[in-house]
């Protein structure tokens, strides 16, 4: 019995490795009784079985989002190529079109600046340009202004611009210039001859006046046959309306167009004056403010400046200085600034010019006579 344990265990060390790794989970043949003690020796000395378990963790598809797993980072490793964590998705504002009102370009109707509703450029273009047309240009200033002194002039100043000074005096201009147009028509208000008079104030550009030297002029008819009544009150006209038992009183009171201050007859939007030319020397080509500036007397100002500078060593009277074929407003202040109707108009050339190709139009204002 003695001999076949000690076979038994020398071919144990003898088997391979892989044998062994067999044998480690198999059971070993049955043995007799009797030397039980032998064998309770040898299970414990070599025939353990250790049964490891480990808890699998339940992955986080959050975690997983946030970071890059090894095997991605293993792999970036290998490739060479760098891993981006936290990778932050660009997002871009669609719009969809169901036919509603607000979707197309919207028009302002103060300055006419055309932009999108929802679009943040173009909403914020349109909040730039809408102050530089309401409150004014921005103007930091130059250092050699052409600053003119009015003793009546309390706040601002007044600023000459001729065609010789610097690009930079005349670029601003031409910005003035494209918010003029916007009320006044484009292309005809500025060329070479003209004197510009730009009104400052608070850091911003409010007003501007073009003046230009003429040869001519005529004087408005002040008086028109058949227009007696213009200016009257027309008789008050009752309306009544009536549902059921509720009867509802309605007044309405109807004026004639008058022409403000001033006795000047139109029809058709055309200007009646005399035939006969007289001597002009000042020509007003253009005025204009900006709408939050208005009915300041800003105007008023910029006409005085004109009266006592365009003319080296004279000043000019008020009824001297001729206007182009003005709008309502324009009516309204010529009549007010020369104390009468019959102010002096002029054919104002309307020289369109190409800023790309530097050529020049030259149109005529026809004014009726």
């Amino acid at each position: 019995m003695q001999s076949k344990i000690s076979a038994f265990f020398k071919s144990s060390s003898s088997s391979s490795a892989s044998a062994s790794a067999s044998a480690s989970v198999s059971h070993p043949k049955p043995l007799p009784h009797d030397n039980d003690d032998l064998l309770t020796t040898w299970e414990n000395t070599k025939h353990h079985i250790f049964i490891t378990y480990t808890k699998r963790t339940r992955p986080n598809p959050k975690a997983a989002s946030s970071s890059s797993s090894p095997s991605t980072a293993a792999a970036a490793a290998i490739t060479g190529t760098t891993v981006v964590k936290n990778k932050k998705r660009s997002y871009a504002q669609v719009h969809l079109d169901f036919g509603q009102s607000d979707f197309l370009l919207r028009t302002c109707s103060t300055c006419g600046f055309n932009f999108t509703p929802g679009d943040l450029d173009g909403e914020k273009s349109h909040n730039d340009f809408h102050k530089c047309y309401t409150q004014g240009i921005p103007f930091r200033g130059w250092s050699n202004e052409r600053v003119l002194m009015m003793p009546t002039l309390k706040t601002g100043r007044i600023v000459l611009v001729l065609d010789t000074d610097p690009p930079a005096h005349r670029n601003k201009v031409e910005d003035v210039v494209r918010m003029m147009e916007i009320e006044l028509g484009t292309g005809w208000i500025l060329h070479q001859l003209c004197k510009v008079y730009l009104f400052i104030s608070q850091h911003r550009i409010v007003g501007c006046l073009v003046a230009e030297p003429i040869k001519e002029a005529f004087k408005v008819i002040s008086s028109f046959t058949g227009h007696s009544d213009i200016g009257k009150k027309r008789e008050t006209k009752s309306t009544t309306l009536q549902f059921g038992s509720i009867v509802f009183q309605r007044e309405v009171k109807k004026r004639a167009v008058s022409a403000s201050n001033s006795d000047v007859m139109e029809l058709g939007g055309a200007i009646f004056c005399e035939d006969k030319a007289v001597a002009g020397v000042c020509g007003i080509r253009a005025v204009w403010v900006t709408p939050s500036n208005r009915r300041k007397h800003i105007a008023v100002h910029m006409l005085d400046a004109v009266r006592k500078s365009f003319c080296a060593g004279s000043a000019l009277e008020r009824t001297q200085l001729a206007f182009s074929q003005p709008t309502s407003s324009g009516k309204a202040l010529a009549s007010s600034y020369t104390g009468t109707g019959s102010f002096l108009v002029y054919k104002a050339d309307k020289t369109v010019v190409d800023r790309e190709k530097g050529t020049q139009q030259t149109t005529h204002t026809l004014i009726t006579d």
